[in-house]
């Protein structure tokens, strides 16, 4: 039997009946689910930030009353075994690929109508209405167990209708069928889909070090100002212990290898002048002729500082500004205008290991929150001496 449009497919005889619809296929939210899109957008082919959730890629049209049924778990469509195969092999090959020779979902299955099957679901149990057939100049009537139902054909891409698919199918098919035919249901479809749990690698998720050539030189990411930031009296360098294996000493002596840090080589002054490399309040970070800063002055400081909420504290960029800098860095003005997480999202446990989707895989946190933000948003505790926004 020849496949039919999405629309021609309803539980009512007289389809014109029921208005047509656009049914969202896939409902993650963008921004909240932003690791889950960059997901989908590494193992279909995708640049970041390529994935468009409110493109015709991912709506079907459907009649109401078939839409209402398929949000209600009564029915779902699943690509053909065909389909399932080359998408399989297509996220396979991305799995392993690199960034540039990836293959883009939309040119291994361009843009045109694909055919589907409809897979029965809870409609063989919730009072097994008839489904209606229009096949333009006829309307064919199918009855339950929905034997023989035509494949539907649609513009919805495959890749968005596997990920609801799945979903559906794992929740539903081993309660209303025997473990054979649930296993035959949700592993063609389970086989695509775990594909993409894997984690994409940090040159695609990070992209290049935009910020490493606008820091100041000294500044790093923690890894060397550890050992600078120690106590100088036991030293404001890194040691290395190696042992001298041969010696005609009767026991093994150990040799020490100082490696200078940066902000060692701009202090001229004595180790065992400088100090904690931390400034404190009240205590002089230079040398004797300095000027220091008592509490008094930055408590002064800080109470100049305008309370803000934490709503309000969020960094807004003039888009005049940022033009502006497109046309000498376009690089880190297109870093700039990044979507930047919201703190509560960040540290929200379902933002990493979530009950459905590739959001069960465990992975590591890139909330990339500072302390103090963390401290603050999980706990209310602020980290400075004193708080700036306590009323």
């Amino acid at each position: 039997m020849l496949a039919v449009s999405s629309d021609c497919v309803s539980t009512r005889k007289n389809a014109e009946e029921c208005p047509i619809v656009s049914h969202r296929i896939i409902t993650l939210d963008a921004g909240r689910y932003r690791r889950q899109i960059e997901h989908f957008e590494y193992h279909w082919g995708l640049q970041k930030g390529e994935l468009d959730l409110d493109s015709p890629h991912n709506h079907i049209e459907l009649r109401s009353d078939m839409d209402e049924r398929l949000r209600d778990l009564e029915w779902t469509l699943v690509p053909t075994s065909e389909t399932l195969q080359l998408m399989l092999e297509v996220s396979k090959y991305n799995m392993t690929a690199s960034l540039e020779s990836r293959k883009h979902c939309l040119n291994e299955f361009p843009d045109a109508e694909h055919e589907y099957d409809i897979v029965p679901l809870f409609l063989l149990q919730n009072g097994r209405p008839a489904l209606y057939v229009n096949e333009g100049k006829s309307t064919k009537t199918f009855r339950a167990p929905y034997k023989a139902l035509p494949r539907i054909k649609s513009r919805a891409h495959p890749f968005f209708v596997v990920w609801m698919a799945s979903e559906q199918l794992v929740g539903t098919a081993p309660i209303l069928f025997s473990e054979k035919k649930s296993t035959s249901l949700t592993a063609p479809v389970g086989r695509v889909v775990h594909c993409w749990t894997q984690e994409p690698p940090q040159a695609f998720l990070i992209g290049p070090d935009v910020w490493k050539e606008h820091r100041h030189p000294l500044s790093d990411d923690g890894y060397v100002a550890r050992f600078a930031l120690r106590d100088s009296r036991k030293g404001n360098a890194a040691k290395e212990s190696r042992v001298r294996k041969t010696t005609r000493a009767p026991c093994r002596q150990a040799k020490s290898t100082t490696v200078i840090t940066p902000y060692a080589r701009c202090d001229s002054r004595p180790a065992r002048t400088r100090g904690s490399a931390l400034p404190r309040s009240g205590v002089d970070s230079g040398d004797e002729g300095g000027k220091g800063y008592d509490v008094a002055e930055l408590r002064a400081w800080v109470d100049s500082i305008v309370p803000q909420t934490i709503a309000e504290a969020s960094n807004c960029w003039d888009p005049a500004w940022l033009d502006h800098e497109l046309g000498t860095d376009e690089d880190l003005a297109r870093y700039r205008r990044e979507a930047a997480r919201d703190v509560a999202e960040a540290l929200d446990p379902q933002m990493y290991a979530d009950t459905c989707g590739t959001l069960t895989y465990k992975s590591v946190d890139r909330s990339r929150v500072c302390s103090n933000v963390w401290a603050r948003s999980a706990y209310d505790v602020c980290l400075w001496a004193d708080d700036p926004y306590a009323r």
